[in-house]
């Protein structure tokens, strides 16, 4: 694939992988029409890692992992995270340690 993408995976099924800069993600990306929705439709999924302990999609090690793929296929990739607990019980020190407050 060209552009801002890498590719895992064979070219049936295809998994594609980039970094979005405006929102500091990777995303992960599938259009296999074996995976569908409750409805049996739309085909695929997309799941994104981020690297920011208020997101939602806060994930450092698989970051870190697509991060380090996406530079070996001399891709746009962001610099790889700080490790630390992902559990939402520990959240707030992660965030505090990190300097993300407020």
């Amino acid at each position: 694939m060209t552009g801002n993408y890498a590719t895992l995976g064979d070219d049936r099924n295809p998994v594609n992988v980039w970094y979005d800069e405006g929102t500091q993600s990777i995303h992960l990306t599938c259009s296999d029409p074996r995976l569908t929705d409750e409805h049996g439709q739309k085909p695929g999924f997309r799941t994104v890692f981020n690297a920011n302990p208020r997101s939602a999609d806060y994930s450092p090690a698989n970051f870190n992992r697509l991060a380090r793929y996406l530079r070996q296929q001399g891709k746009p990739a962001p610099d790889e995270a700080a490790l630390h607990p992902r559990n939402l019980a520990q959240r707030g020190q992660v965030i505090e340690a990190l300097g993300e407050g407020g």
